[in-house]
């Protein structure tokens, strides 16, 4: 009989730790990890972690045997992130080496998710070897991981991701979710217009991830983008125009993390480039208009 392979989804409970276990169930053994928030998704193994407690992080590891490690915890919540940097150095850096560390004896392929804030926000579109040089506490931790990883696992990929859109798993709600309710709610919601982003469905994020694991890629970094470059606020106007919800409601504001030293507002551009993972993954990446497509159609209960 063939080895079915087992994947390790740390932070399995969130958006797109959910978006991984129920995609990769039928092909894997899945073990996905919680922390707070207990989750049941049907033919996926769920185990409360704690990346804290490092006997019980290795009481997991050991009973899943993983060929995969999907790091996939913590936030990336950047005000949040700003508001309580240690905490984030904790869930980012600390928490990756010390599954890293421990799931070293079962050799898996290590699958680091990291974002756009490792840059700077200078100049956008931004390619896998560009200079890396964060700005914001989400950043510098998200980069701690990524360079243990790099440094200490003997077999990884690193996927910086766009910020990426999806229906949550029910539990805890997300960009997009908190801003369908507030504008369904008839309540205003402010986002961010000083950084530019190119948002993508969570669901090629995932197609990403999949096709990492099937062509066994190894010590690899690959960026993850939609082909529309706009802001925060931007999006919430185009999601509300094509989900005829009013977006009177969507008002414009300053992020609270950025401004030169001498007080001038800039606005950054931390779009990522996905033309080599294009190339060597063969994915499609998507417009605007395409992403909301998708996200209309799978706005539907998950089963």
């Amino acid at each position: 009989m063939a080895h079915t392979r087992s994947v390790l989804i740390i932070g399995g409970s969130g958006f797109i730790g959910t978006h991984l276990a129920l995609k990769l169930r039928a092909g894997y053994k899945v073990f996905a990890t919680y922390n707070r928030h207990r989750i049941f998704l049907p033919g996926v193994t769920t185990l409360p972690a704690s990346l804290f407690n490092r006997d019980w992080a290795k009481r997991i590891t050991y009973l899943a045997r993983p060929d995969f490690v999907i790091y996939a915890a913590g936030t990336n919540n950047v005000e949040w992130c700003e508001a309580h940097a240690r905490d984030a150095e904790q869930l980012h850096t600390s928490g990756a080496a010390t599954i890293s560390n421990l799931s070293e004896i079962f050799q898996p392929n290590f699958i680091y998710l990291s974002n756009s804030y490792v840059f700077d926000g200078s100049k956008g579109n931004y390619h896998e070897g560009d200079i890396v040089l964060p700005s914001t506490s989400l950043g510098k931790a998200k980069l701690g991981g990524e360079n243990f990883i790099r440094s200490k696992a003997l077999s990884f990929s690193i996927i910086r991701s766009a910020p990426v859109l999806g229906r949550g798993n029910g539990v805890t709600p997300n960009f997009l979710d908190r801003l369908r309710i507030r504008l369904t709610r008839g309540e205003k919601c402010e986002l961010a217009n000083d950084e530019l982003h190119n948002f993508a469905p969570v669901e090629g994020l995932v197609e990403i991830i999949q096709k990492v694991m099937e062509t066994n890629a190894r010590k690899k970094t690959f960026h993850y983008g939609g082909l529309t470059k706009i802001t925060p606020y931007e999006f919430g106007l185009a999601f509300a125009k094509r989900f005829k919800l009013d977006p009177g409601l969507v008002i414009p504001v300053r992020s609270s993390y950025h401004g030169s030293s001498t007080g001038e507002r800039i606005r950054q551009d931390y779009s990522l480039n996905s033309s080599a993972a294009v190339e060597s993954l063969k994915f499609k990446p998507l417009f605007l208009e395409e992403s909301l497509d998708l996200i209309d159609k799978n706005l539907i209960p998950r089963s």
